[in-house]
């Protein structure tokens, strides 16, 4: 079961972070436009910051490994207690983001990112703290 959740989240994060170094790149797919991109992904953003999103795919990439080799030893290279604490973080993280981002900015931003981060990030990233629990407790 563990070795699943951690198939299954790494996966999951790697196609995150897959979308958000195209978005990166210029490529706004699934969107039409920069603008709508930047309508349906950011709560209050007119353009996507290259600099930024891409920063944020390489964590999300990191964080891909992270769940791979937390109970893997062959594919570790820092020492155990870093990916000990790491998926306990990416846990906290993605539950936080799941769980209490979504009240802290109802209301603000634009109607389309607000439905979709009720409908569709915020319980994609409640998930991934679950398979993230997984992961860490196997």
């Amino acid at each position: 079961m563990t070795d699943a959740a951690g198939i299954l989240l790494a996966a999951a994060l790697g196609a995150v972070a897959v979308l958000h170094f195209l978005w990166a790149a210029g490529v706004y797919w699934p969107a039409g436009s920069e603008a709508d991109l930047a309508r349906k992904a950011a709560p209050d953003a007119e353009e996507i910051p290259g600099l930024l999103t891409a920063l944020v795919a390489v964590l999300l990439a990191g964080a891909a490994h992270l769940a791979l080799a937390a109970n893997r030893e062959g594919l570790r290279f820092v020492p155990d207690l870093l990916y000990r604490i790491g998926i306990w973080g990416l846990v906290a993280v993605m539950a936080l983001r799941g769980l209490v981002e979504p009240f802290l900015s109802a209301g603000k931003g634009n109607a389309v990112y607000n439905r979709l981060d009720r409908r569709v990030y915020a319980p994609f990233c409640v998930v991934l703290a679950l398979l993230g629990t997984v992961v860490a407790v196997g």
